[in-house]
């Protein structure tokens, strides 16, 4: 970003090449260790619709009504380039300090003297973090990984992961081959650059579409997310584990609970599931094993009707996964989230944003509630309040997927058919029931607004 302004706002002529070679030299030498970078993952991997808060009375005012407060949070400077980065400021947007949360109090006063010491008290230059992650042993990424997650609209998905090295130093291709819980299959491949030893950045084809990764791999199991670069709401969080045998270990299960009475295809994952019997408690019948490995083991499975809700007893040889996967009989209750999201209408040159919802269910058992993971819902809209139902919100702020919980907003305006050739923007109360339950429900907001017309990495 700073070599970006630089060349856009004072015309410095950097080469391309030149400039993957100095981002890759700064962030190598002067980046953030793992610990620096940790509060702000979700800043990182581009998650949206997040509630941002900071320990400083007026650092949210101060810095974060213009761009995140993270984008601050994500740099380590000495308190006279802090100071210099006030004067920036200043100087740069000279409407800065007649905007609403300045023009009320001495923003350039309380900046200098407050904020700029506070953040060089904070995120100093200098920090035992970084001089031991300087020190220590880096994961090598290149090998054989498995990876799964959740794609929104897709469904659950698991993935063999072959990563190899480069010919330039820290860079990768990788190759992808897996299949959703359904059966369908889903093939990849990419390139890789890792910065500071851990931040891995990919640009993968799944399917044929075109997305980003973003992974911290200072972890034993590295996580990150995948997102649609055109439309960063339209993206999954993954964990990847290595397929090399370590300890015997049930380590993840898709889906994360099975309903009484119905079949499933079941996955589960980690290490040293290629041995020993497979149990999964006397309610719930193996039919087929689908593919065993190592790693891996996919089931067709059926649940007894007459199952009693809770825990099951998962057991694969000598891998037992106590609080791995649930059986219930019904969703007691739902949590749709974000609780606000956040959509924007757009065009050719300003794409849209989407919004993306997702429902875990719940199930009380005696004192105890276990999370169902993703359960099947059913979506839609409604205008949040009197004013967005007297302006037709839900007419003409876009579409609801009533299977997926993905919102496609409308296309940017003027639309000739509002009143007064209003945008079409909206406030909308995001609805999700329970599928053979629609009881059982849940809500949130969604407000539909404007473009976005300036899109740096870090907002």
């Amino acid at each position: 970003m700073t070599l970006a302004r630089m060349q856009v706002m004072h015309g410095v002529e950097v080469p391309i090449e030149a400039r993957r070679d100095i981002v890759k030299y700064l962030a190598d030498t002067q980046g953030l260790a793992p610990e620096e970078s940790a509060g702000q993952r979700a800043l990182i991997e581009r998650r949206l619709n997040r509630v941002e808060s900071f320990d400083h009375p007026t650092y949210q005012e101060m810095c974060a009504r213009c761009h995140t407060g993270g984008r601050a949070q994500l740099q380590r400077r000495a308190e006279g380039e802090w100071e210099y980065l006030v004067h920036f400021h200043v100087g740069q947007f000279q409407t800065m300090e007649y905007q609403s949360m300045a023009r009320d109090r001495d923003w350039f006063g309380i900046a200098l003297n407050e904020i700029a010491p506070w953040l060089a008290e904070t995120q100093s230059l200098e920090s035992e973090s970084w001089d031991a992650w300087q020190q220590a042993k880096h994961h090598d990424p290149e090998g054989d990984w498995q990876l799964w997650g959740y794609w929104p609209g897709e469904g659950s998905f698991y993935a063999d992961v072959s990563v190899t090295s480069g010919e330039d130093q820290d860079a990768y291709t990788l190759t992808l081959d897996g299949a959703f819980t359904d059966g369908r299959e889903l093939e990849g491949d990419g390139q890789a650059i890792v910065y500071t030893g851990y931040e891995w950045r990919a640009n993968l084809t799944l399917n044929g579409r075109d997305f980003k990764q973003v992974l911290d791999f200072s972890q034993e199991e590295p996580t990150g997310r995948i997102f649609d670069n055109h439309d960063d709401a339209l993206g999954m969080q993954v964990t990847m584990l290595p397929q090399e045998a370590g300890e015997a270990e049930l380590v993840a299960s898709l889906p994360a609970s099975l309903k009484a009475g119905e079949r499933h295809r079941l996955v589960l994952l980690g290490h040293g599931l290629d041995e020993g019997e497979i149990y999964l408690g006397d309610q719930v019948a193996l039919h087929e094993v689908v593919e065993r490995s190592s790693h891996r083991l996919v089931m067709d499975v059926e649940v007894d009707r007459e199952l009693t809700p809770g825990w099951l007893p998962v057991t694969v040889g000598e891998s037992r996964g106590d609080e791995l996967l649930a059986g219930y009989q019904r969703v007691d209750r739902l949590k749709v989230s974000p609780e606000l999201g956040v959509a924007r209408i757009g065009n050719e040159n300003t794409p849209s944003v989407s919004g993306v919802f997702s429902a875990i269910g719940y199930t009380q058992v005696g004192d105890e509630t276990l999370s169902l993971g993703q359960v099947p819902v059913r979506w839609s809209v409604a205008p949040w309040d009197d004013i967005a139902e007297q302006d037709e919100d839900v007419k003409f702020a876009g579409v609801m997927d009533a299977a997926t919980g993905i919102f496609s907003p409308a296309g940017a305006g003027p639309n000739p058919q509002r009143q007064y050739n209003a945008n079409s923007v909206g406030n909308l109360r995001v609805k999700a029931a329970v599928e053979g339950q629609p009881e059982v429900q849940d809500e949130s907001q969604l407000i539909v607004t404007v473009q976005r017309w300036n899109n740096p990495p870090l907002r």
